[in-house]
């Protein structure tokens, strides 16, 4: 069953027989070794479900506005309707996907909407051995223009892998006490990505000394002046307070059940010596191990040679784009929140945390609905083994709801030079800043003089679109694709063992096959 005719089974139950000369053609362009197709191209797909692949010298034609080219073109079935010379209007086109990384295959138009497919030459040795451990991520940023991605600040839009799933993050930036108000914020691309950037502002909030201001899931904050620490925390392997009770990146974490990857853990906390108040919530640094990193890969490599044809139609299905989002993640749950009433000596569910990436650390609040206590409060944390790293818990009082003052960049640096054209992408929504693999920009802000001190979130939009490659296309297999989206509970039981064997090796490896932004740029390598 080709990709096609699986998204018209996911999404209606109706089978349709896909064209012998369209998987053909389709594997002869992602072929590998003695024969395989040696030139470049690229593949349209039209808002109407066509596709025209185009070979060698396609172009775009800014005149017109159209992809030019020698090829062929075929219907919503995947029937051949023509060959010959096309003149495709861009604004028909829903996405590309070509093998072509210099001059129009990388040109923003190109770039904003196109999966690249690319060869092996330009990832390690490493991913090569273990390509579902290879260096994944959306946007990095930094307070700091530091080298080492251990020390990210925030990690854009992890959610967002095709431009439907375009949104808006907000991370908070931990940020010290500012010496000025002039702040900057370094982004990098520091994978083999193409990140697609409408937004870059900042959230800033006026606080006083002892004052911190903290963000929920629901995207509300909260004001706060004083955390309470906590006091015993007891996991499955024992007592685990140190590695929670300071927010230093020594993490409690666990690895997979090795039976079942959907398996749950409970960790129960307990905070002592808390004054009459009636507005808690919890505050937990966290981020996700390398499991869902793990899933997504797996998840492409299933694709394999027809990726396109899945993430065009993923472009215009809203019931495919449905499960793409809640399939895998519902199985594997949130980081559930409960609260020990002593009234009823019950667990009071209050909600969960959740944020894909297992790169920077997020920092998150949870306002409590209810919490009776005399001086003593237990919360228990429950969540599948293996899938979460938690820094840090403490209690926070809260104050009061306050709203944020939501400033856009005052400049952009690139390479080091002030950028304007890129100041003029990222501060328009309607556009986008794209950065490719080795990029990086500074974006600097004038913060307001009539406050001494902030706290400062970054709200970060806009998607990527992950490169694939040769050893991802290899790994092709539409029935477990099929299951991952139809039954991802069964999906996820029998893929234990083989990501059992992953977890053992994956992590170093992960981190090691990261792009070094400072010497490597894919412009350069052309």
């Amino acid at each position: 069953m080709g990709i096609f005719s699986l998204l018209v089974f996911l999404t209606s139950c109706v089978t349709k027989n896909n064209k012998v000369l369209y998987r053909d053609l389709n594997q002869i362009i992602h072929g590998t070794g003695d024969g395989a197709y040696q030139g470049q191209y690229i593949k349209l797909h039209l808002k109407n479900g066509d596709l025209y692949i185009l070979n060698d010298n396609w172009k775009v034609n800014n005149h017109t506005d159209e992809v030019e080219g020698v090829g062929k073109h075929f219907d919503r079935n995947r029937k051949l309707v023509g060959q010959g010379k096309f003149n495709v209007p861009v604004n028909q086109i829903v996405l590309y996907e070509t093998n072509d990384i210099s001059g129009d295959g990388t040109s923003a138009r190109i770039a904003a909407l196109g999966i690249i497919t690319l060869i092996n030459a330009y990832v390690t040795a490493m991913c090569l051995t273990n390509p579902k451990a290879c260096f994944g991520s959306c946007p990095t940023f930094y307070l700091e223009d530091i080298d080492n991605v251990h020390y990210s600040d925030a990690e854009g839009f992890s959610n967002a892998i095709s431009p439907t799933l375009a949104y808006t993050d907000v991370d908070a930036l931990n940020n010290p006490p500012i010496s000025d108000h002039e702040f900057t914020l370094t982004m990098k691309n520091e994978a083999l990505e193409t990140h697609c950037v409408n937004q870059a502002n900042i959230l800033v909030f006026p606080r006083n000394p002892g004052q911190r201001v903290y963000h929920t899931r629901q995207d509300e904050f909260y004001l706060s002046d004083a955390e309470y620490p906590l006091t015993l925390a007891i996991a499955e392997e024992g007592d685990v307070t140190e590695l929670m009770r300071h927010a230093d990146k020594t993490e409690r974490t666990s690895l997979a059940d090795e039976n079942d990857m959907r398996t749950r853990e409970e960790i129960i906390l307990t905070f002592d010596h808390l004054p009459n108040h009636d507005d808690w919530g919890l505050v937990v640094h966290f981020r996700q191990t390398l499991m869902t990193t793990y899933l997504i890969y797996s998840a492409l490599g299933y694709m394999g040679d027809e990726v396109s044809d899945f993430f065009a139609e993923l472009e215009t299905n809203p019931k495919l784009k449905k499960r793409v989002k809640t399939s895998i993640k519902d199985e594997l749950g949130d980081l559930d929140v409960y609260v020990w009433d002593e009234n009823s000596e019950k667990w009071i569910f209050q909600g969960g945390f959740y944020e894909t990436g297992p790169i920077a650390i997020n920092r998150q609040l949870m306002k409590f609905k209810n919490t009776n206590h005399s001086g003593s409060l237990k919360v228990k944390l429950e969540f599948a083994k293996g899938l979460w790293r938690i820094d840090y818990v403490s209690l926070a009082k809260i104050i009061d709801r306050v709203e944020p003052l939501e400033l856009q960049p005052s400049w952009v640096e690139n390479q080091g030079i002030k950028d304007n054209a890129a100041l003029e992408l990222i501060t328009d929504t309607a556009k986008l800043l794209i950065s490719l693999p080795g990029d990086k920009f500074v974006f600097g802000y004038t913060l307001p003089e009539t406050h001494d001190d902030y706290e400062i979130f970054l709200a970060s939009g806009g998607y990527y679109l992950e490169w694939m490659r040769e050893s991802w296309l290899e790994e092709k297999d539409l029935s477990k694709l099929r299951k991952m989206f139809l039954r991802p509970g069964k999906y996820l039981l029998d893929e234990t063992p083989a990501y059992k064997e992953y977890e053992r090796d994956m992590e170093q490896q992960f981190w090691d096959s990261r792009i070094d932004t400072d010497h490597f740029s894919i412009k350069k390598v052309n």
